[in-house]
């Protein structure tokens, strides 16, 4: 989406509606509660749209929607100032390890597919390999062939709120224990506390929590009941930039690192902000999990496994218009 303003400026904001209407809840709630407001005042901003819909805004879709907006004033902000993002949060480091998230499951893709797949990531000089849940009973062998191709990376697994059971689920964990697994992330659905905290105090493996959790305040409970070693956060789900400084900012007094979950043209500026946010994260666009390469005009370079921040105003990334226009169609 994008705001423009009367002098002539404009920002661009984006993120996944997972096939939501979110496009529909800017149109109707918050659009009207952003005419004739100054686009320079994001926290005003960001609690003006909070608060005057607090009924439908404290998570879902309507999140979503205000992620999107905060981003594009931020996006706006920078281009007014003539600084990217980063250096407006906060200005740590230009350069970043990218955690390379893959390893999904498909009909025509079997364990070797998958080893050549982490293979080619570990030979492109990532550091951070990640790989998706399949069926838990199976997981331990498709576990097993990463761990060897990624050689001495790092190696995550994603749940995706895949499990159920935390017994069922420990039978299988407790078998996982030589695979030095960096992390395993949102193994429950994210309002499944109880079982969190039942699988934690029994896995010995580090927890990565929160990439659909919305707002500072779920993020404290997760962190006051000392359910994650890593906090996944999504500047397009969160609550935008605005929201994002306040859940580090969190993160860091309990020093609790954070990695955010991909967009890296967005995350990008959070991870070169703050020290707490430890890499971007990106997904390899050959194998087609997401297509915002195909509406951007440019997209993050990444070299050896490693990301530089932008030196461009804003968000330094602007949207490919016939794209756009194509996509729309």
């Amino acid at each position: 989406m994008e705001i423009t303003t009367d002098e002539g400026l404009s920002g661009f904001g984006w993120g996944m509606a997972r096939y939501a209407p979110v496009a529909e809840v800017i149109e109707r709630n918050l659009k009207p509660l952003l005419i004739g407001e100054d686009p320079l005042l994001n926290e005003h901003l960001w609690d003006r749209l909070y608060y005057l819909n607090l009924l439908i805004a404290q998570r879902g879709i309507y999140m979503r929607a205000l992620s999107v907006v905060d981003i594009a004033l931020w996006d706006l902000k920078g281009k007014a100032a003539g600084l990217p993002v980063w250096k407006l949060l906060g200005g740590h480091r230009r350069r970043m390890p990218v955690l390379m998230a893959g390893g999904y499951v498909a009909a025509d893709r079997d364990v070797r597919a998958l080893r050549d797949e982490v293979a080619n990531y570990a030979k492109r000089g990532f550091r951070l390999i990640k790989i998706a849940a399949g069926e838990l009973a199976t997981d331990t062998e498709r576990l097993r062939v990463a761990r060897e191709a990624a050689g001495d990376a790092k190696l995550m697994y994603d749940a995706h709120w895949g499990w159920r059971d935390p017994q069922a689920a420990l039978r299988v964990v407790r078998g996982w224990a030589d695979l030095d697994l960096a992390w395993i992330e949102d193994p429950f659905p994210s309002e499944h506390l109880a079982q969190l905290a039942r699988f934690r105090q029994r896995s010995t493996i580090p927890l990565a929590i929160g990439e659909d959790i919305t707002g500072r305040w779920a993020f404290q409970r997760i962190l006051d009941d000392d359910l994650a070693d890593t906090l996944r956060v999504d500047v397009t789900n969160c609550g935008g930039f605005t929201e994002a400084l306040k859940i580090c900012a969190l993160a860091a007094a309990r020093g609790v690192p954070v990695s955010p979950h991909v967009y890296p043209e967005i995350h990008v500026h959070l991870a070169a902000a703050l020290p707490i946010v430890a890499h971007v994260e990106m997904t390899d666009p050959p194998q087609g999990i997401e297509a915002m390469h195909r509406l951007m005009a440019s997209t993050l370079e990444i070299r050896d496994g490693m990301a530089d921040a932008p030196d461009r105003p804003g968000l330094g990334f602007e949207p490919d218009r016939a794209a756009l226009k194509e996509f729309r169609r």
